[in-house]
């Protein structure tokens, strides 16, 4: 490691030097017996077996430490930092465990513990970059904001593509009121994970504590995006322990990291996987409705919505999956049921209110669609689908000036969606008699896109297109949020 960097380790290093004879001659801490009633059957044999191995081999760290890993991805902290401990003793100068036992002491919040354990696992390896980021987290826990903010800008300076580094750093800033830098370091965290959503958050809040609530709401929308998205952990360490997870929920996780790759049938099966260790988990069934219906396997998808329905009957992800089912398959009033049994059991659900809407707008019902728009606009403030809808269905109703009015909310951020809702834009300006708005917008098109693709465009805005709900779909088969919910640890 360069010179820079070890020097800012030398002062918190020196703390840690005396834990280290304290910790040799200290008594091994004892394998205590477990409570493991409730685990499922799979789960407890895994500990049991990892546990039987461990009291068979009472001066082998690495059995030791392994029991720990075992107990750790399982949430059993307390177990697995007495385990940890045993394998430190056994083995002072072996890194993992001291990187371990840091981690499970972060994880049960005992910071000040965290940072002397973190700091003599770097003294041992200074340059194990996810250990430097976690005493980081832990002294900016612990209001060590001097310390903390040194640390994460030196690791911005030798590892520059960093994201959680600089995020880090804008944390520690936003804590000191430096708002413009700690702005600079989340834009950075951003613009080198674009789908970091707790940065994006972050940074609304900078924004709108510097009075920018333009670039305060772009971010919030951009949040709402990707609010459970995260850099890659890049801890091998820490992955070996997630490995250990057998639990069907594990298999959720997995399943649903492999639906953001685009990794569809594994992503199935990850899920199917899930169902065969607890048959009983309703958000795997829930997920797959909506899985095998993005592959076009009908049978299985509505196999699974039954199952989730006789498991849990007030499911809204399970009817709001269905729903979006029976659209893609065009029956639509199977759909529209689903849609409104969604919303009976949660009112406040911005998509099926959303589609349930395109169903009325499709039968001729603007003002009902209009209603249940503006409901899904309310539940849902950033969202852009629905702003969109309402906006088009308004400005066929002839309330032009409110219709603009929520198509100008659609035209930020730029993405790929951005050309069609200025052309949507623009066409609701010709409508209402304001040309020279109007020419603004498809100019502004003319000049950036091939203008052969506008013509085909004023398609998406008809009545009559069935491809505004499939959109609010998508957005929301990446975003359902039960399904993002970290599940419980030990849970099977």
């Amino acid at each position: 490691m360069r010179k820079a960097l070890c020097s800012i380790f030398g002062q918190m290093l020196l703390l840690a030097g005396c834990a280290v004879g304290a910790q040799e001659s200290a008594a091994l801490p004892e394998l205590r017996s477990l409570g493991l009633d409730n685990m499922s059957p799979g789960i407890r044999e895994q500990i049991q077996e990892a546990y039987r191995e461990a009291r068979a081999h009472l001066g082998d760290d690495a059995v030791c430490g392994r029991l720990g890993m075992v107990l750790e991805t399982y949430g059993l902290l307390k177990d697995a930092a007495r385990c940890y401990r045993r394998a430190a003793q056994l083995a002072p100068s072996t890194f993992r465990w001291a990187y371990y036992l840091g981690v499970v002491e972060a994880g049960e919040g005992q910071c000040d513990a965290a940072a002397s354990t973190l700091r003599l696992s770097l003294r041992l390896d200074p340059n194990y970059v996810p250990a430097q980021l976690r005493l980081a987290s832990c002294l900016l826990a612990s209001a060590d904001w001097i310390r903390s903010g040194e640390l994460y800008a030196a690791i911005t300076k030798h590892h520059p593509d960093n994201a959680d580094a600089y995020y880090g750093l804008g944390r520690v800033r936003a804590a000191g009121h430096d708002l413009a830098g700690a702005a600079e370091a989340y834009r950075q965290a951003c613009a080198l994970y674009p789908n970091f959503g707790a940065a994006h958050y972050a940074l609304a809040l900078v924004y709108r504590a510097l009075g920018q609530v333009g670039q305060a709401e772009e971010q919030l929308h951009l949040y709402e995006r990707d609010k459970d998205r995260a850099p890659p952990s890049g801890d091998p360490l820490f992955d070996e322990v997630r490995a250990l997870n057998r639990s069907a929920t594990q298999q959720i996780q997995i399943g649903i990291e492999l639906e953001r790759q685009g990794r569809l049938e594994e992503s199935v099966a990850a899920h199917e996987k899930a169902v065969e260790i607890d048959s009983q988990l309703v958000q795997a069934h829930v997920n797959l409705v909506e899985l095998y219906g993005r592959l076009g396997q009908f049978e299985k998808a509505e196999e699974h919505f039954r199952t989730a329905s006789h498991l849990d009957p007030g499911s809204s992800e399970g009817y709001y999956n269905y729903g979006v089912l029976l659209l893609s398959a065009e029956k639509y009033q199977q759909a529209e049921n689903a849609f409104q049994k969604t919303i009976e059991i949660d009112p406040f659900h911005a998509g099926a209110h959303n589609n349930l809407g395109f169903l009325l707008e499709r039968q001729g019902r603007l003002l009902e669609a209009e209603a249940e728009y503006q409901r899904a606009v309310e539940n849902k403030p950033n969202n852009r689908q629905a702003h969109f809808n309402l906006g088009r269905v308004l400005v066929n109703l002839g309330k032009y000036e409110q219709g603009i009015q929520e198509l100008e909310k659609t035209i930020e951020p730029e993405d790929e969606d951005t050309p069609r809702y200025k052309y949507a834009l623009g066409a609701a300006f010709a409508r209402s008699g304001d040309r020279q708005n109007a020419l603004r917008y498809v100019m502004v098109l003319w000049h950036s896109v091939n203008p052969d693709w506008l013509p085909a465009w004023s398609a998406t805005f008809t009545l009559s297109k069935r491809r505004e709900p499939h959109s609010e779909g998508k957005e929301a088969r990446q975003s359902l949020t039960k399904r993002r919910t970290q599940p419980p640890s030990g849970a099977a």
